[in-house]
């Protein structure tokens, strides 16, 4: 079971009281903060902390929760940003070793000027490369050396007081009023089931009206109590009404944004029934910049449905691009509720490819930043839950290579609809013999797993057009086809290229010998204008 969080606006009687309870919060956070780095004991802290500042225990639980995770979420960042200045590094040394392996090559040709020759122009780009590398071997022993610290209020807030100006401010007060509204925006409750309403200090009731327990330093000015009215949550009401009935826990957030406070409630999402069935087959989705790709397969491994989904990220906000991955999204799961079946979606990490874009080109830079994989997956899986669509992990390797080989031309597929084809049987644990008309580029081995074929065959159609993976599976009945080693090889010795042709089905150990449909020259057109 996840938890979800829903939110609505706070009546504007609970904005006194909210300021006083963020006031409160945040400095017993800050000064937590502080004892816990020192290494004091988190028992003798809460009983200290409940006579010095007037709160109770499950108040102070509440504080510690929410410092413990932001101490937490600053170790992974601090981690992450070691690990992405690593991997820059890595990059940068790799391209080092290529240039140097260029300039070797390189000879000052006769009749250029110096400083245009390519040689010359070479050791300019090893030059740039290798100051950046100092800089940023610089840069990673010192953030190896520093310990991650937090900022209350936002590190970005707090060197605009430097530069007031550029920052929109007039006089460093006006920062300093934008400072302390920025560490004192926000409150947290944190519930259990065992306690009534499932939270000791804030409870909601069905009708709307909300009781919260005031901190004993702050009952002089509220009273022990605070109660609230017309509290209504716009979207998942019915489950936080559900929760109150079952007795789940429910968290409560206090955010202030832009003067407005806001109530955010936490509680576990109720269990929907699995309504997919790996009997009526299995989506596979490979997620490209610009263009999703899906297909089913039913139960045996055999094409059922296919499609195509357009998605163009490119200069858009981060609002925007949510909500065109979110329609991307319903689209995908409500065929599958349609077809009864899972979702195979690849594991994909783009964090380390990015760290190394301005060694790619400015093309594929703008596909990895365009590419939000890891908030399309976080949605994909959200509303598949909430729909009982199963959602299944795979493993990625090889799938473009298989479906461009394998399935494109036998079904008329695009690249990105074939990929999804592949990973729809691979989550039904179909075998990828390579085909005939392939095999035969391979050694008679069968004795290793079927992805090392795959392997070695990525490196000989290294090169290859897409479009001309059709006119491989045309070797079974007899057609010429190039490779692009045979090119490389033809244009050495300076004769004709080396054809390659089948007179009918190839009978190597490897192949996979089944019967192919070849589809018509219409729908093979309107496929390849997908690509």
């Amino acid at each position: 079971m996840t938890c979800i969080t829903y939110q609505t606006k706070s009546p504007s009687h609970l904005t006194e009281f909210c300021e006083a309870m963020g006031i409160l919060f945040a400095q017993v956070e800050r000064h937590l903060y502080k004892a816990l780095q020192r290494g004091e004991r988190l028992n003798d802290l809460k009983r200290d902390y409940q006579v010095i500042y007037g709160i109770n225990a499950r108040q102070f639980n509440s504080i510690h929760s929410s410092i413990k995770g932001k101490i937490e979420s600053r170790k992974q960042c601090h981690q992450r940003k070691i690990a992405e200045l690593a991997d820059r590094v890595k990059g940068l040394e790799k391209a080092l070793n290529t240039l140097g392996r260029q300039l070797k090559k390189t000879r000052l040709a006769c009749g250029i000027e110096k400083k245009k020759s390519p040689r010359w122009l070479l050791k300019q780009q090893i030059h740039q490369k290798k100051r950046k590398l100092a800089t940023l071997q610089a840069r990673l022993a010192g953030v190896k050396a520093s310990k991650p610290s937090i900022i209350f209020g936002s590190k970005q807030l707090w060197k605009a007081q430097f530069n007031l100006e550029a920052n929109g401010y007039t006089s460093h007060q006006e920062w300093l009023v934008d400072w302390r509204a920025a560490r004192t925006s926000q409150f947290i409750l944190v519930g259990s089931k065992d306690e009534k309403a499932g939270c000791q200090n804030c409870q909601l009731s069905e009708d709307g009206r909300i009781k919260i327990r005031v901190p004993k330093a702050l009952e002089s000015q509220f009273g022990q109590y605070v109660m609230g009215s017309q509290i209504k949550f716009s979207y998942g009401q019915k489950n936080i009404n559900y929760a109150l009935l079952t007795g789940q826990s429910l968290t409560y957030r206090f955010v202030r944004k832009n003067s407005q406070w806001y109530i955010f409630c936490t509680t576990d999402r109720p269990d929907v029934p699995t309504q997919s069935r790996w009997l009526n087959g299995v989506m596979g989705i490979d997620l490209n910049p610009g263009l999703i790709g899906w297909a089913i397969a039913d139960r045996e491994g055999n094409l059922k449905a296919k499609g195509q989904i357009r998605v163009n990220l490119q200069d858009l906000s981060s609002e925007q691009t949510k909500a065109t991955l979110g329609d991307a999204v319903k689209q995908l799961v409500d065929i599958a509720s349609e077809y009864g079946c899972p979702i195979a979606v690849e594991t994909l990490d783009f964090s380390k490819k990015k760290t190394s874009m301005k060694q790619q080109g400015v093309r594929y830079s703008r596909m990895l930043s365009n590419f939000a994989y890891s908030k399309f997956f976080e949605m994909l899986n959200s509303r598949a839950e909430r729909t009982g669509i199963e959602v299944v992990l795979l493993n990625a390797a090889y799938s473009s290579l298989i479906g461009l080989g394998k399935f494109m031309a036998q079904y008329g597929l695009s690249s990105d609809t074939a990929a999804g084809f592949v990973l729809a049987r691979r989550a039904l644990r179909k075998s990828e013999r390579i085909p005939a008309n392939l095999a035969r580029l391979l050694p008679e081995d069968r004795t290793r797993h079927s992805w090392s074929y795959w392997n070695a065959l990525n490196k000989k159609l290294c090169g290859l057009r897409r479009h001309d993976f059709f006119n491989l599976s045309a070797a079974n009945r007899g057609v010429v086809v190039t490779l692009p080693d045979e090119l490389d090889s033809s244009s050495r010795s300076g004769g004709k290229p080396k054809s390659t042709s089948t007179g009918g089905r190839d009978s190597h150990p490897l192949a996979d010998n089944t019967a192919r449909s070849v589809p018509d020259s219409l729908q093979l057109c309107r496929d390849l204008s997908g690509f």
